[in-house]
C-alpha cells in the first residue's frame, strides 16, 4: 500500500513537473513572439540578412486532417518545390490572413532557431497576396493566368516600394505584380529586397485587394520534417473551430514526434492603427503532461 502511495505521488509529483514545464515554454514563446512582432529593424546584424531573420512572425495558415501532417506538403507545394506563409510585424498593416485561416503554426526566426532544427530560405515576398498557385519559379515568377510574362521585381527594374507601388498602379492586378526576391543567390541585395516588400505594404496597404501579404519559402524534405523549427501552433481568436483545429495539430506534433509545442492564441487588430498579441493559456493546451 506505501509502494503504490508513492508510486502515486511521484507520478503526480511528475505530471505536477511537466504541467510547469509546459507552461513557462509557452509563456516563453508567447512573449519571443510579442518582442519579435514588436521589433521592427530594417535588416538584421550580418552580411545582407533580411529583417524576418530576426524580427516579425512567419505564420503558416493550416486545416488539420487525419489524412495527412499539416507540415507535410501538398501536391501542388512538391511540384513547384515552394509553399506559402504570411509575415506579420507592428510596422506592417495586416488585420486577417488569407482566406478562411484559422489556425496553422509559425517558425523561429532563422537567427533565433533551436539547435538541430532546419535552416530554411524564404525565396521572395509579395506585398499582397500573390496567387502564387498559379506562378512557375516556385510561386515567385511568371503567372500562367496572364498573358504578360512576370518576373522578380529587380530583373524589371522595379528596385524600391516607391517603384512597385507605380508599376501596380498600371494594372491594379494582383496576379500581375511583381515579387520582390530575397533568394541566398541575391547577396548583397535580398536585404534591402526584403525591407522595400514591408515598405510598400505600409505605402499601399489601404489600396491593396487583400489585407495580407505572402512570403514563399523553399518547400523542405518532408523525411527532415522533425526537425522544422516551428515555435507554436496558432490559433485566432474569435474564429469558430480554430482553437481545435491548434490543439489537433500539437495533438499530432506530440505523437508523431514526441514534443510538446505551445498553443498560441492570436488575436488580430480590427484596424491597421492597432497591433496584433500574442498569448499563452494552458486551458488551451490538448498536451498537459507526458
Amino acid at each position: 500500500m506505501l509502494r503504490t502511495l508513492t508510486q502515486s505521488m511521484i507520478c503526480t509529483g511528475l505530471s505536477t513537473l511537466a504541467l510547469s514545464v509546459h507552461a513557462s515554454l509557452g509563456a516563453q514563446v508567447a512573449a519571443q513572439m510579442q518582442k519579435n512582432y514588436d521589433a521592427t529593424p530594417q535588416r538584421c546584424e550580418g552580411n545582407a540578412i533580411p529583417a524576418h531573420a530576426c524580427s516579425g512572425v512567419l505564420i503558416r495558415a493550416t486545416k488539420p486532417s487525419p489524412s495527412y501532417h499539416t507540415w507535410h506538403h501538398s501536391e501542388n507545394t512538391l511540384k513547384k518545390g515552394g509553399l506559402s506563409f504570411s509575415y506579420l510585424r507592428a510596422d506592417i498593416p495586416i488585420t486577417k490572413l488569407a482566406a478562411d485561416a484559422r489556425s496553422g503554426f509559425t517558425f523561429y526566426p532563422q537567427l533565433q532557431r533551436p539547435e538541430g532544427t532546419l535552416h530554411y530560405e524564404v525565396l521572395c515576398a509579395w506585398p499582397t497576396d500573390g496567387d502564387s498557385w498559379t506562378r512557375n519559379g516556385s510561386g515567385c515568377g511568371d503567372n500562367s493566368q496572364t498573358a504578360n510574362r512576370e518576373q522578380a521585381c529587380h530583373e524589371q527594374g522595379v528596385h524600391t516600394a516607391e517603384d512597385w507601388v507605380a508599376q501596380f498602379r498600371k494594372s491594379r492586378d494582383y496576379k500581375q505584380q511583381c515579387a520582390f526576391d530575397s533568394q541566398y543567390t541575391r547577396v548583397p541585395g535580398r536585404d534591402e529586397a526584403f525591407y522595400q516588400s514591408i515598405r510598400a505594404k505600409q505605402l499601399y496597404g489601404k489600396e491593396l485587394p487583400f489585407a495580407w501579404n505572402e512570403l514563399i519559402l523553399r518547400a523542405w524534405k518532408e523525411k527532415t520534417s522533425h526537425q522544422l523549427p516551428i515555435q507554436s501552433f496558432f490559433y485566432i481568436e474569435g474564429m469558430n473551430g480554430a482553437l481545435q483545429q491548434a490543439q489537433a495539430d500539437q495533438k499530432d506534433w506530440h505523437s508523431t514526434n514526441g514534443r510538446f509545442i505551445p498553443v498560441i492564441r492570436v488575436r488580430l487588430p480590427q484596424s491597421s492603427d492597432h497591433r496584433t498579441v500574442f498569448s499563452y493559456d494552458e486551458a488551451d493546451q490538448a498536451i498537459a503532461s507526458r
